[in-house]
């Protein structure tokens, strides 16, 4: 008989929805989980070193550490070079503007880019040379992947699964929530999962009663909650708000799920029951809940505690403060002056390195900036029964295939060119000197900051509403 009840549970063409919309949710938060990692440019660290120490003694620290390829101002030269080129406008010029990558705003510090492959051995070397040197020395800020934030959430599941009313109801819905925590480790995201945890432990009381879902929908602590929940997961993210709906769209099909094998379980027994009280007739938040709304606070001034103790308010490289290249925002103003070339500007020049023996010196392309889709047309002779035909042919065309014949010339380069080191970059990107870091995960210490104190204003709000209402009505 338990085996017939088990076989006709697997055959429900509702649970395999809810097992499928689960397990698309596991997949999903799988496969778009994003880490925490911030560094200053792709594929590379940056050494920083008191110009006072010899770029020799530097490099030869490097590789006797077991660094390669070190790209630094002593190793570059000429990457593309044309036998009839000269620079005899005198117009800005890639090759001396490209030198500003090597040394700091202030010219105290020599700049040196190590591949990421090289992080161990490179931090050997800073730690050889500092001890050698005894000068200001370090590396560009690095974040590794913050455990500590999707453990406190860890804690938080724990917590409720032990004190929640119907605990095997409360596990499954709730381990979406702690897998986006896992997925999406930052400041936001912890504190909506934790806010989100607690709204499913109050949801858990009515479960299996008559109007439950009703009841759920028009409940200001429930709703007040969610959408609190919600509003934290949009603000790190869009990315991480379609996850929380995805995640939201898996608690309830976990729900659902419990639901049907128990109509299922019911229908093969011999008699089933009915709870006397509905949804409605069961307060949600009462004295005891309400405590535990104010426990929630706990691991959200922890998140607070560990944000104080971790963030850096400068947002600096390092907690040197120094200003060094680095890549803007687009919607950052920067003049002209103060830009330093990116890959899109080394393709400029080598195009006009490639197409100087064409052009007119009294032409106006000397001076013109080369577009998309400009192109160098030279006529040609032939002769063609016994006369002389002209003919326009294209010689080069500034395009896609143009800048992918550059790259290949630059990955060709036998020497660690600052080129290599551009074209691991964003073609277009904005470069300029600064002392504000950019990460690729996370949006910002004070938005971190914001998110958290927000958070722990929610249980905060919420007690004081429950505690005014219940004396107001005492």
């Amino acid at each position: 008989m338990e085996f017939k009840k088990l076989l006709a549970t697997a055959l429900d063409v509702k649970c395999f929805v809810y097992l499928a919309v689960m397990f698309v949710c596991a997949v999903c938060l799988f496969a778009f989980r994003s880490v925490g990692v911030s560094q200053i440019w792709d594929g590379y660290r940056v050494l920083y070193v008191d110009s006072s120490v010899a770029d020799e003694d530097v490099l030869a620290c490097l590789a006797g550490s077991g660094c390669k390829n070190v790209i630094c101002r002593s190793a570059q030269k000429i990457p593309l070079t044309s036998f009839f080129y000269a620079d005899v406008d005198g117009q800005w010029d890639y090759l001396s503007d490209r030198n500003a990558y090597f040394r700091d705003a202030d010219k105290k510090y020599n700049l040196y880019y190590v591949a990421d492959k090289f992080e161990g051995e490179l931090e050997r070397a800073v730690k050889t040379l500092s001890k050698d040197t005894h000068v200001r020395i370090g590396l560009d800020s690095k974040q590794k992947y913050p455990l500590v934030i999707p453990l406190l959430v860890l804690a938080v599941y724990v917590f409720f699964a032990l004190i929640s009313f119907k605990r095997r109801f409360f596990l499954l819905p709730a381990l979406f929530p702690l897998l986006l925590a896992f997925a999406v480790p930052f400041y936001p995201v912890a504190c909506g999962t934790s806010i989100l945890l607690f709204a499913l432990f109050l949801s858990n009381r009515v479960w299996g009663r008559k109007d439950s879902v009703r009841t759920l929908a028009k409940n200001f602590y429930v709703v007040f909650l969610l959408g609190a929940a919600l509003l934290l997961c949009v603000s790190e993210s869009i990315k991480c708000f379609l996850l929380s709906l995805l995640v939201l769209a898996a608690m309830v099909s976990s729900f659902l799920l419990f639901k049907e094998m128990r109509a299922i379980k019911d229908k093969h027994s011999s008699f089933t029951f009915s709870l006397i009280f509905t949804a409605r007739q069961i307060p949600l938040l009462y004295v005891r809940t309400a405590k535990y709304l104010l426990y929630l606070c706990i691991p959200l001034f922890a998140l607070l505690l560990h944000f104080i103790y971790t963030a850096k308010f400068s947002a600096s490289v390092s907690a040197s403060g120094i200003s060094m290249p680095m890549p803007l925002h687009s919607s950052e103003a920067v003049s002209d002056s103060e830009r330093l070339p990116n890959m899109d500007d080394y393709f400029k020049w080598a195009w006009k390195v490639m197409s100087f023996p064409y052009v007119s010196l009294n032409s106006s392309a000397q001076t013109v900036e080369v577009q998309d889709g400009d192109k160098i047309v030279v006529p040609r002779y032939t002769e063609s029964n016994g006369k002389i035909q002209e003919k326009d042919e294209t010689v080069m065309t500034y395009n896609n295939e143009f800048r992918r014949s550059m790259e290949k010339s630059v990955a060709a380069l036998s020497y660690p060119a600052v080129e290599k080191f551009l074209d691991a970059q964003e073609r277009d990107v904005l470069v300029s000197y600064s002392a504000y870091s950019r990460g690729n995960g996370g949006r910002g210490d004070v938005f971190s900051l914001l998110a958290i104190i927000f958070a722990i204003c929610v249980p905060l709000l919420l007690s004081t509403v429950y505690y005014s209402f219940n004396r107001a009505r005492a």
